[in-house]
């Protein structure tokens, strides 16, 4: 899976220059943030394998995306191992999972193929995504697997959870009354899957491009993060777009942050650039994080972007400028405002708070 998303980017990248003139864009002009991020490793020994126990010792595959409950509670979508794991107490286990497959169940007498994407309800309950599987699952806080949308083919279809069809690389987020978004990067829509388990597009037209507009005006390339703030404000990470874009409840889709042409450039809406937006969280006082290769970066509500840590591919803990992760896909955030990032191919869960 890394190798496919590395050379998606490659040829986005390609695309993208062949189209455009070579402007390069430099970060030197623009102050770095005041806050002073640190970057610690809280699980995982790097090996990429599977071990339950202390967290430092424990092992993980492809750790893909992360959420942390109210009480802290961390879980990990561990792909490579077709598991859901649990980080409490000191101590990683095995939540839902086991061997490879799609198998309804309890805990590890369920299965999984690739866990890729997680939200989290206000009751507790898990939705999955599954990159080898069309499916939406849910695990409830019993760790209770059953299926809670889509069908066994791959495809696009709107309609009762049952019978609608998603793509295969989807991101899931809830918002407070029990409703799931669904970024469909292969469909290039934002999917809703209500309450009452109806399924429809809430933006996109499903043709890969760039629009603002209201709903299916709208245009997005490869859609590969979502979160929602406390007003029911969609921000989605338009990857293929390098932009970050905002959708209001009632379907208005804006653009918040990026342009046409990619790059790490921090600064103010008018000059920030994005290489490969993916995952993005957002804290209690609007702020938005986002994966961007093998960077951390920061949005304020003002718009301002800044690096809060990583830079080049590579494995270092410490603060926020010397920090290296390799390939992070998923990104958690706890009610402090400490961030954690899922290091898929460094196989460690590492965190990232304020000094």
């Amino acid at each position: 899976m890394k190798h496919t998303k590395a050379y998606f980017i490659l040829i986005s990248s390609t695309i993208f220059l062949t189209a455009v003139s070579c402007k390069k864009y430099s970060s030197q002009n623009y102050l770095p943030t005041r806050e002073k991020w640190v970057v610690t490793t809280i699980a995982g020994s790097g090996s990429p394998s599977f071990a339950d126990g202390a967290t430092l010792l424990s092992a993980f595959h492809f750790p893909e995306d992360i959420i942390v409950t109210t009480d802290g509670t961390i879980y990990v979508a561990d792909a490579g191992n077709s598991r859901v794991r649990k980080i409490s107490g000191g101590e990683t286990s095995t939540f839902a999972g086991s061997n490879f497959g799609i198998v309804n169940g309890i805990g590890q007498s369920a299965e999984f193929e690739y866990p890729f994407s997680m939200g989290l309800d206000e009751n507790g309950n898990i939705y999955a995504s599954d990159i080898r599987d069309a499916h939406i699952r849910k695990l409830s806080s019993a760790a209770e697997v059953s299926t809670y949308a889509g069908t066994d083919e791959e495809g696009f279809k709107d309609g009762n959870a049952a019978i609608a069809q998603f793509g295969g690389e989807k991101r899931v987020v809830a918002d407070r009354e029990g409703n799931l978004y669904i970024a469909d990067a292969q469909n290039n829509r934002i999917r809703k899957i209500s309450v009452s388990g109806d399924v429809s597009t809430i933006a996109g037209s499903g043709e890969p491009g760039f629009k603002d507009g209201v709903g299916g005006q709208a245009q997005f390339n490869f859609p590969d993060g979502i979160t929602i703030d406390k007003q029911g404000n969609l921000f989605v990470s338009d990857a293929s777009n390098y932009r970050i874009r905002e959708i209001t409840p009632g379907g208005q889709v804006s653009t918040i942050e990026g342009s046409s042409g990619f790059g790490t450039t921090d600064g103010d809406r008018s000059v920030a650039r994005f290489n490969f937006p993916a995952d993005l969280v957002i804290d209690n006082n609007g702020n938005l994080f986002v994966i961007d290769i093998n960077r951390i970066r920061k949005i304020s509500p003002e718009g301002n972007v800044s690096t809060i840590a990583g830079s080049m591919e590579g494995y270092a803990d410490g603060n926020g400028a010397t920090a290296l992760f390799n390939t992070p896909d998923g990104l958690g955030i706890d009610a402090d405002g400490n961030i954690y990032v899922a290091d898929t191919n460094n196989n460690r869960i590492r965190k990232i708070s304020r000094e």
